[in-house]
């Protein structure tokens, strides 16, 4: 009885030293909100504005030379708590590192920071 206890206890220890190492995994209500920041996609690189609502809805306009571009998307949460894109300018993971929002898409090459407006 006593070592299934600690075999259990062993697991839950490795366990949350994983999950340690990932960072901090933002709920869709800890990004909601306006944030400001640049975008890289297949339209360029600029300025953008960046609204994401409680739902994980987002809107993104992008302050290009040839004029502004705004496209769609929306932010979902996975069981494992970690965040995921799906929008105009393709899908990819979510995160927030030292207060920043990032926007990483899969396969690399591109996406997004922002920081959030007071």
């Amino acid at each position: 009885m006593i070592g299934r206890l600690l075999a259990a206890l062993a697991l839950l220890v490795v366990a949350a030293c994983a999950r340690a190492g990932q960072g901090h995994a933002p709920g869709l209500g800890e990004i909601a909100g306006d944030w400001r920041g640049r975008w890289l996609g297949p339209a360029g690189h600029a300025v953008a504005a960046l609204a994401v609502k409680p739902d994980g809805g987002y809107r993104m306009t992008m302050y290009l030379d040839g004029g502004d571009r705004e496209s769609a998307g929306a932010v979902t949460a996975l069981p494992s708590g970690r965040l995921r894109y799906q929008g105009a300018d393709g899908n990819g993971w979510v995160s927030v590192e030292d207060g920043r929002l990032r926007f990483v898409p899969d396969g690399g090459g591109g996406g997004g920071v922002f920081q959030r407006m007071e």
